[in-house]
């Protein structure tokens, strides 16, 4: 038996039963993983590792016993595992490379798992195999899909294990047949912390948080406490925490943290809390770190900045509703010497304005407001809004926030920061604890001062739906992140998201590559007059869009398409003003398939070419320049169809105008009298 070190390995194999087409997992009875264990102090730069550590996690067929983690400090002895009744594993079936269904195996007796054979599958068919196979789901391409909470566990009782039981990830991807072996690699580690208690109370959660990028994006894997009752500040705990090696990998010099949230208080580890050289973790690996620094208060708070300009100016502060009660103690600190804080006890009933306060005199206030709901899982403040839609009235006196919002319960943060024009700065992951946001519509609208966007904004808000108008007139932004909206992969419309952001002078090659739902960018980049060309496969994967009328209109700047632009945007129907007004635009043939080879792209497909290209480089009249699309060459175009083209290439300058019909805004007289002889213009 040849053992690979670092992985696990797990020998299978099937056999038909008697009754029914239903496999046996066969599992020997001795099966090893061979892992170097780690040890990582967290209060490095001291490395202080054990060398020579041996994990062992064993896959022996015990009568009643699972897939367990038990934990030993004695060098060689490492963890093991154990199977135990309940644990399934999950069965995937392909023909070649395409993924044609899966069956769920459950331990049996013995050293057996069985299951229903995957319908459809042949001789031929090889399988995957996963575990916990009743967590895992695949998607229709058989990639695998982990729950949003499966790095997040519960341990019951100190230096308790089997809460690791459904989040170790096991897999084989090699494509076997049934009687072949099945090698399942264990792609988790386990990190095990010894932590030097702060205070008495009941523990409630534990949250380990590292830096991943430097300075600005950060993973954290969350344990949920229970048992941990009337806890004697001194004392240790220890806890384990299954992880995605391949996320929790620490920058050099980045910062860590681990958070310890109670009943009462929240505390957060400080010291050395920074990782000289970094670290990445490998999977296979136990790692166990000890935390006995120093503890800080770490109460949650939100700050923002306003700038006033008169004496005697009165500020307020608004909530999204009309009203509600307070989730929480909430104390306001106005940033003001002298004044002081207001109040609000939890329960109390609260109007659209929560507080105010008057500004003596003219200047800079941070303004601080502190709840004493100390856990983010849970809501901790109102939803706080700048802009107020009872009064029409917006915030002209924020200049900048300071705090990602904490948990506010938010689902909804439409007009969020609409029209607050001094507004110059927001932290990364701004929405990180309101997790349940799915709309953004407007939220930075007019933004006027705004000047650039963290990349992590959204990484957290994976339900987001709507940015509809979310930047739009912001012309103080130059460029965007790439990776803004990478994690939004449910998002389905865009329209005006960057409507008049005339400062704009390139747009990502990647911006909208997950969001393969969206299916409107009416608008989305209209009147932005800075850009001078657009990225290659910028709409690529976006293949369930329909509507991109107006998407480009009166970009005076844009000089240049790229190839294929629509090719992928095969059910597209709205092309309404798209470029109408791109006056300096060289508009080519081929940003649409050839109708010479796809006749058929557009048919049956009721199609809006009004003014798409309406005056298209007129900037270089008399000079023609760029050639037209011939949308008058597909199936479906032309005279006395359900196609909308009147003005489609009205003043449009561009060499091949005399091949294009009157119809459609061209010279020629009819559709189908002109020949091109030469092949030049199609």
């Amino acid at each position: 038996m040849k053992l690979n070190l670092f992985s696990e390995t797990i020998f299978y194999t099937f056999a038909k039963t008697h009754t029914g087409m239903k496999f046996k997992l066969i599992i020997p009875a001795l099966l090893a993983l061979l892992v170097v264990g780690c040890t990582r102090n967290m209060d490095l730069p001291e490395p202080a590792e054990q060398e020579g550590e041996i994990v062992t996690i064993r896959a022996a067929i015990q009568a009643e016993t699972r897939v367990a983690y038990t934990d030993s400090d004695i060098p060689g002895s490492g963890g093991s595992l154990a199977w135990q009744t309940g644990d399934q594993l999950l069965l995937a079936g392909y023909d070649g490379t395409t993924y044609i269904g899966s069956s769920i195996l459950t331990w049996d007796s013995g050293d057996a798992f069985s299951g229903s054979a995957i319908p459809g599958a042949t001789p031929a068919t090889t399988y995957k195999v996963y575990y916990p196979g009743n967590i895992i789901t695949l998607d229709d391409n058989g990639e695998v899909q982990l729950p949003a909470n499966f790095w997040q566990q519960t341990q019951d009782g100190n230096n308790t294990t089997a809460h690791l039981r459904n989040k170790l990830f096991l897999s084989d991807t090699e494509a076997n047949a049934l009687n072949q072996i099945f090698n399942l690699t264990l792609q988790s580690s386990i990190i095990r912390f010894v932590v030097t208690l702060p205070a008495t109370g009941s523990l409630k959660k534990l949250i380990w948080t590292v830096e991943t990028v430097p300075g600005e994006k950060t993973r954290s894997a969350i344990l949920d406490l229970t048992g941990f009752d009337l806890v004697v500040p001194g004392s240790e705990m220890t806890v384990y925490l299954a992880f995605d090696p391949a996320v929790m990998r620490i920058v050099e010099n980045g910062e860590v943290k681990v958070t310890l949230i109670g009943s009462q208080s929240s505390y957060e580890w400080s010291t050395n809390t920074t990782k000289v050289g970094g670290m990445t973790y490998e999977a296979g690996k136990r790692y166990h770190a000890t935390v006995n620094g120093v503890w800080v208060d770490a109460k949650a708070k939100f700050r923002f900045t306003i700038q006033t300009a008169e004496a005697s100016q009165l500020y307020e502060i608004w909530q999204k509703e009309s009203s509600s009660t307070s989730p929480a103690n909430l104390r306001i600190n106005w940033g003001e010497i002298g004044e002081p804080d207001t109040t609000i006890p939890k329960g109390s009933s609260l109007t659209k304005t929560i507080a105010n306060h008057t500004y003596d005199s003219p200047g800079t206030y941070t303004i601080t407001i502190t709840t004493d709901e100390v856990d983010p899982t849970v809501k901790q403040m109102p939803q706080l809004i700048f802009y107020n839609g009872d009064t029409q009235t917006w915030d002209h006196l924020l200049t900048s926030i300071l705090d990602p919002f904490p948990n506010m319960g938010a689902t909804d943060f439409g007009s969020c920061f609409f029209y607050c024009n001094e507004l110059t700065s927001i932290p990364t992951e701004l929405f990180k604890y309101n997790t349940q946001a799915d709309n953004f519509n407007r939220c930075f609208t007019k933004c006027s001062e705004l000047i650039s966007i963290p990349a992590e904004l959204f990484r957290y808000n994976r339900q987001a739906r709507n940015f509809m108008l979310c930047f739009a007139d912001c012309p103080g932004l130059t460029s965007l992140p790439a990776d803004l909206f990478r994690y939004n992969t449910q998002a389905e419309t865009f329209s005006d998201c960057f409507f008049k952001c005339s400062g704009l002078t390139s747009i990502p090659a990647d911006l909208f590559r997950y969001n393969t739902q969206v299916t409107n960018f009416r608008h989305c980049f209209g009147a932005c007059g800075g850009l001078t060309s657009l990225p290659a496969d910028l709409f690529r994967y976006n293949t369930q869009v329909t509507n991109f009328g107006f998407c480009f209109t009166n970009c005076i700047g844009l000089t240049s398409l790229p190839a294929d632009l629509f090719k992928y945007n095969t059910i597209a129907t709205n092309f309404e003003v798209c470029f109408q007004g791109c006056t300096k635009l060289q508009l080519r043939r081929d940003i649409f398939p050839d109708p010479e080879t796809n006749p058929g792209f557009f048919e049956g497909r009721a199609m809006d070419f009004e003014r798409c290209f309406k005056n298209v480089g007129s900037y270089y009249h008399p000079t023609p320049t760029g050639t037209a699309p011939k949308l008058w060459g597909f199936t479906g175009g032309g005279e006395g169809t359900t196609w909308t083209i009147t003005d489609c290439f009205t003043g449009a300058n561009v060499v091949n105008r005399n091949f294009i019909p009157i119809s459609w805004g061209g010279d020629a007289a009819e559709s189908g009298k002109v020949t091109d002889v030469d092949g030049e213009y199609w």
